[in-house]
């Protein structure tokens, strides 16, 4: 089974993001120039209204810390798609599809998708579209029959996926309508890659027949290949024994002659006798060599056919050997994800426990700072009493020590500046009292 692999996205390991791709720098300024690559679209937003001017394709612009900056990849996107269901004759399916589709109005896909992170928003897309696909191939196979799964992929799958989802992704109206419809998505192709039965004794029930069919046909092709040599040397035999008998019969003829003229001359009599004999062995020696001539041929071509069947069963053993090897890799494959998905949960845990020490510093930090601002409060409102109660008692404070103030000094031990209100208030009230023993 071929599995062709997509490249993940770097992630995020610390910090607020964690665990989420990697955005550029370039594109999350909070002010400066920000420029789109050729094969993007820049959206500029300044107090909720699209600039025109300056967004575009491949354009740039220069943002301020008020305005809003979207870069929306219009290049072709992939993504693969796997969902297992069972069909109408309940017997488990695995799909495995490619999608190939493109943002077309990125206006309107900046609207349903936070492309201020460009990274996270095609993921977002890539989740959201994978998670359709594999829905409606779930419901299209389950109204399909297993052969029409394997033999029309095309028309009952992929086509059928494409009408229904194009039209939800691919966007109606103007960019500046508010009413529009879609995501400004163009699906260019659907691809079903490939259809495998779960079942292995399902799908070795299925190969059943043509095996047979493989094997009954090896079977008559020996039993035409012997019937052919039997017939072969049928008519050697036959041949040869025509031959003999034809010999024979010509033998005997011309002993007859031989009788009715054995009164000529003895000499003739025996070059017609050498004459006979050699003829004879003549004619024997050719049916002899017709019949080895024969018999070869027939064993030439009843070897050329068992070579033919040996190759023949050789093959289909290798194709047999090599469905096992597509068997295997197909498990570790999955061993593979599953060591995967383990790893990304563990990462995910870790990442939720910083998350929880973090929040519980902030926690931490609140607290402490509304116990600081509570000590605060406390010291001004002791400092505004302190006032409150000074200015109320002070001119009986000043006529109680009258005349009797003289030098007074404070003295201060200690560096506590919450003392310094008081302190303030006793040296106005001494130089009060002061001023009055004076008149």
């Amino acid at each position: 089974m071929a599995v062709m692999q997509i490249a993940t996205r770097p992630r995020q390991s610390t910090g607020w993001r964690g665990g989420k791709p990697v955005e550029d720098p370039e594109k999350l300024k909070r002010w400066g120039f920000v420029t789109a690559r050729p094969s993007e679209y820049l959206i500029h937003v300044r107090r909720g209204r699209l600039r025109r001017r300056s967004s575009g394709q491949g354009a740039s612009c220069f943002k301020w810390p008020w305005d809003a900056v979207a870069v929306v990849p219009t290049s072709l996107q992939r993504l693969a798609f796997r969902a297992d269901q069972i069909t109408l004759e309940r017997v488990g399916v695995e799909v495995v599809g490619l999608a190939v589709y493109r943002i077309a109005e990125p206006l309107l896909a900046y609207r349903v998708l936070n492309f201020s992170y460009p990274e996270r928003a095609q993921e977002k897309l890539e989740q959201t579209l994978t998670s359709m696909f594999v829905g409606a191939t779930r419901r299209l196979v389950a109204n399909l029959a297993v052969d029409d799964c394997l033999q029309k992929r095309k028309t009952a799958l992929a086509d059928e996926l494409l009408a229904e989802i194009a039209p939800v992704v691919g966007g109606e109206g103007r960019p500046d309508d508010e009413t529009n419809k879609g995501w400004g998505v163009v699906i260019d192709s659907i691809e079903i890659q490939e259809v495998r039965i779960l079942s292995e004794s399902v799908f070795a029930a299925m190969q059943a027949p043509y095996r047979a069919a493989l094997d009954r046909q090896a079977r008559t092709a020996q039993a035409a290949a012997a019937q052919d040599v039997a017939t072969r040397e049928a008519a050697c035999e036959q041949a040869i024994e025509e031959a003999r008998i034809a010999a024979e019969q010509e033998v005997e003829a011309r002993r007859e002659a031989q009788a009715t003229l054995r009164a000529e001359a003895e000499q003739q009599r025996r070059l017609a006798a050498v004459a006979r004999e050699a003829e004879v062995r003549r004619r024997q020696a050719e049916a002899e060599a017709a019949a080895e001539r024969a018999a070869l041929a027939s064993q030439a071509e009843a070897a050329a056919e068992r070579t033919r069947v040996e190759v023949q069963a050789r093959a289909l053993e290798v194709e047999a050997a090599r469905a096992e090897i597509d068997s295997a890799e197909a498990r570790i494959a999955a061993e593979e994800k599953r060591i995967a998905l383990a790893r990304l949960r563990d990462e995910a845990a870790r990442a939720a426990r910083a998350a929880e020490a973090e929040v519980a510093r902030v926690e931490g930090e609140s607290r402490a700072a509304v116990s600081l601002a509570e000590a605060r409060a406390a010291e001004v409102h002791a400092a505004a009493e302190a006032r409150r109660l000074t200015a109320e008692k002070l001119p009986t404070l000043a006529a109680a020590v009258g005349a009797r103030v003289g030098e007074v000094n404070i003295t201060r031990i200690g560096g506590d500046e919450a003392l310094n209100p008081v302190i303030g208030a006793v040296s106005a009230v001494v130089e009060l009292a002061r001023g009055m023993a004076d008149r």
